[in-house]
């Protein structure tokens, strides 16, 4: 393996940055993110690298944060903050896997076991108490290459990432072409600038925030917490023994159906959005699968991901690049979960977009101050959580990763493959379909996996990623 620093055409010399409430306290994991490109056979290697290196240079340029370091600021609230050392940039590792097959993979619709961060991904793989924003790694495969790249969670969401590739992938396509980047294409000083979300101290208690309000104890918080802290760890042992992973497709068409099968009940209430019903549809489908297992409790939670970069006032750029997630929670009787009356998943998704629009922009800045209030801001973001699902859907990430051209050489991504660490039982991704539709991987208990993979209203909608 081949390693080299990239660096930014202009040095960033030795100095620290403070991250907002919103990078504190996110959970502190990698993202590993893996692009899968055809190559013909007779494409020039060393040009490949050469065009994926000097974008990487000019994307640093724009975008400083991606060639620094995490590092702690007051070990007593576990705060963190940047640090740009005087040769600042980013770890490029190459390597070759000749025995990996592009065909091969593509037979079998790049499937999650064969495309993972511990073939393809750079160490680390977990939070220390120095770790890099980002590292990249390309590895060679016989018809094809992977681009892999892991970012820190606590500078970078999943939006944050797809910006970062949406903008390396502009800068390989023109130096592929030989062109130059025009500086309004460029990445704007307003996406980098996350100060509105620094807010101020807030007297007001985490526990007055909807996702935050104490929840009745049981024993499964603890193994929660197991899981939360192997994700932090980068123990993936330790997870495939406590989350399975379980990949599947929904399709444009089983989409289609839902929309028809969940109309409002009157003309005087409101279509709900598909990502509140997807949402809607999986929460009810794991917890009766729980249930098949043999797991009985009266009440479970949703957990959504909300991107926040528009209901802040004034609104963030779409593009900015730096965490502005909060969850918001709905909680139901799991026997009104899981009836089977007529309007009854209408209701669900009603109840999942009320609690994102809880989520004002006032509210969201007093979270910010409550945040910046709090004696322990480490992995604060996840609250305590028992038999409930926590779902993500960042689909500008899919958006612009699928529509992004890489120049002549890679052209578009034919698949995106993540090895994001499930910190939760319960723990749902949700990502558009380069081939249409959604992907929605699950990881859950390997017990409750196997039911789920039996339970017929799931199957009407999803099938198995083959």
């Amino acid at each position: 393996m081949q390693q080299t620093k990239v660096r930014p055409s202009i040095p960033l010399g030795h100095n620290y940055m403070k991250l907002t409430p919103l990078d504190q306290y996110m959970v502190r994991v990698i993202l590993p993110m893996m692009c899968v490109f055809r190559l013909n056979e007779n494409v020039d290697r060393s040009e490949v690298v050469r065009n994926l290196q000097v974008g990487l240079a000019h994307t640093i340029d724009e975008i400083n944060v991606l060639a620094a370091y995490v590092v702690p600021e007051d070990p007593r609230r576990g705060t963190i903050q940047l640090e740009f050392e005087e040769d600042a940039g980013i770890a490029f590792f190459v390597k070759d896997m000749p025995g990996i097959r592009f065909d091969d993979l593509a037979k079998r619709n790049f499937p999650f076991s064969e495309v993972e961060a511990s073939g393809y991904s750079p160490e680390p793989l977990a939070h220390t108490k120095k770790s890099p924003v980002m590292t990249v790694q390309l590895t060679f495969i016989t018809g094809g290459l992977v681009l892999a790249f892991n970012g820190h969670h606590s500078v970078l969401d999943a939006q944050a990432l797809g910006t970062f590739a949406e903008t390396w992938a502009r800068n390989v396509d023109a130096e592929s072409r030989g062109w130059i980047v025009a500086s309004s294409e460029r990445i704007q000083a307003d996406c980098l600038d996350g100060s509105y979300l620094l807010g101020g101290h807030c007297k007001k208690p985490l526990s007055e925030f909807q996702t935050y309000r104490s929840i009745s104890d049981c024993q499964f918080q603890k193994t929660q917490r197991h899981i939360l802290e192997s994700a932090v760890n980068g123990n993936r042992g330790k997870q495939e023994r406590l989350v399975k992973l379980s990949h599947w497709i929904l399709p444009l068409e089983a989409i289609d159906r839902l929309k028809q099968a969940t109309q409002p009940p009157s003309h005087d209430l409101p279509f709900m959005t598909e990502n509140s019903l997807i949402s809607a549809l999986v929460w009810r489908c794991i917890t009766r699968a729980r249930r098949s297992a043999g797991i009985s409790i009266d009440s479970s939670s949703i957990l959504s991901s909300v991107n926040v970069r528009r209901r802040v006032e004034p609104p963030l750029p779409l593009e900015y690049v730096g965490n502005a997630i909060v969850l918001a929670r709905a909680n139901t009787p799991v026997d009104e979960l899981l009836s089977d009356r007529c309007g009854s998943l209408y209701e669900l998704a009603h109840q999942i977009t009320d609690s994102i629009n809880w989520w004002t922009s006032d509210r969201i800045w007093e979270f910010a101050g409550t945040i910046d209030a709090s004696e322990d801001v480490c992995n604060l973001m996840h609250p305590a959580s028992g038999y409930d699902v926590l779902i993500t859907s960042p689909s500008r990430l899919g958006d612009v990763l699928g529509n992004a051209s890489w120049g002549d050489d890679l052209g578009s991504i034919q698949a995106l493959r993540f090895s994001f660490p499930a910190f939760m039982d319960g723990f749902v991704v949700v990502l558009p379909s380069i081939r249409g539709g959604q992907e929605i991987m699950i990881w859950t208990n390997p017990r409750v996996s196997m039911c789920l993979g039996k339970d017929s209203e799931w199957l009407q909608w999803a099938s198995v990623a083959s």
